[in-house]
């Protein structure tokens, strides 16, 4: 009578579950790199909500000076005109 350990429905099986092992170790590290991924799109997410609050606040105090949304507008259309002259 053959051993069960090593009967070829053993080894069949045995095989199985080192691929389906290795499957699951792959997913794994795709797992983990997905996750770092996402953290860093979320750190810069927040850098850039935080630059857009910082300049929004700019923004609403500069334009509560009377005149100022004339003098960015005129300033705007000035750097708008300008062309850069290269050097070759």
């Amino acid at each position: 009578m053959p051993d069960r350990a090593t009967s070829p429905e053993a080894q069949r099986l045995r095989r199985e579950l080192d691929e389906s092992n290795s499957e699951v170790s792959r997913l794994r590290g795709l797992l983990i790199a997905r996750d770092a991924e996402l953290g860093a799109a979320k750190g810069r997410l927040a850098e850039l909500e935080d630059q857009m609050r910082r300049l929004s606040g700019a923004a609403r105090r500069i334009l509560r000076v009377p005149g100022a949304f004339r003098l960015l507008s005129v300033a705007l259309r000035g750097l708008g005109g300008r062309r850069r002259t290269g050097d070759g």
